[in-house]
């Protein structure tokens, strides 16, 4: 039974108690990680949230993040790790810290009903190449397969809030060709392109799993190094070269977008069980 709605500034506050959790376990066990995307950017920009966002997330190499799965199965944690690497019915590349005693309710996502409580993202790094092109060319061999196992995932067809209409016909065409094949496959197809390059021992690495594509491909000096940075008032970890990451992914980041742009993505409702 779903009994409470859990509204903006609550969800903000169960994502932070989150990391907090995720940051003390990282830190005890030396596991590496960087607040990521509009989480850092807040940071950055903020001090703590992008004003109008409502999400937390973060990157961790792909060793360590096979480290920090290892232990949140060996042991007790405070949260729930949906991961497909823990959970074979779990269909995502990105995985997900989940609060317990909480559920959402996505409006366009989560087609295979997987539960789902108030989150924070985990986005792997993964090792591609030992140069800028062979790094792109490994990125590009997953792409139609992670294009369409992203439409996998969608409920129903829906305009995107994030891409211009000039991409529309396209996930259109993602969205029927995803109707007719196996997210599991295509999920194992992915994993299995990457999991022959070791990580420590290429030069690009990169996240392929996120929106940004191409933009996500960095020499690996630029997340190799890490500092602690402030958000909502804790320290958090952080590519200590964060200027070159935010800059490489978002332009000139210190520049508030337009106004009709401050929105969040996401279309989800959040509630307490």
């Amino acid at each position: 039974m779903l009994d409470k709605n859990i509204d903006l500034k609550e969800l903000k506050k169960i994502e932070l108690e989150l990391l907090i959790a995720v940051d003390l376990i990282c830190r005890r066990n030396n596991i590496r990680y960087s607040l990521a995307y509009g989480t850092l950017l807040g940071a950055i920009r903020h001090k703590g949230y992008i004003p109008w966002d409502d999400d937390i997330d973060i990157c961790m190499p792909r060793p360590d993040f096979e480290r920090f799965v290892q232990y949140c199965g060996n042991n007790d944690v405070p949260f729930e790790l949906l991961s497909s690497e823990s959970d074979k019915q779990y269909i995502n590349l990105i995985s997900k810290i989940c609060a317990k005693g909480t559920n959402i309710i996505e409006k366009n996502t989560n087609r295979f009903q997987n539960k789902i409580g108030v989150y924070i993202d985990i986005f792997p790094i993964e090792g591609l190449g030992n140069n800028e092109k062979i790094a792109i060319k490994n990125f590009r061999k997953s792409t139609i397969y992670r294009e369409v196992l992203n439409a996998s995932l969608w409920k129903k067809y829906f305009k995107s809030k994030t891409h211009s209409l000039f991409y529309e016909p396209l996930r259109i065409i993602l969205f029927c060709i995803s109707r007719f094949v196996s997210p599991y496959k295509l999920l194992k197809k992915i994993i299995d392109i990457y999991r022959d390059i070791n990580y420590d021992e290429v030069r690009y690495i990169g996240v392929i799993g996120s929106p940004y594509r191409k933009r996500d491909i960095f020499d690996r000096y630029i997340l190799e190094e890490f500092i602690d940075i402030e958000f909502e008032g804790h320290l958090f970890k952080a590519f200590k070269n964060y200027d070159k990451y935010l800059k490489q992914i978002y332009g000139d980041y210190m520049i508030l977008p337009p106004k009709e742009k401050r929105t969040t993505h996401h279309t989800f409702t959040a509630y307490y069980e």
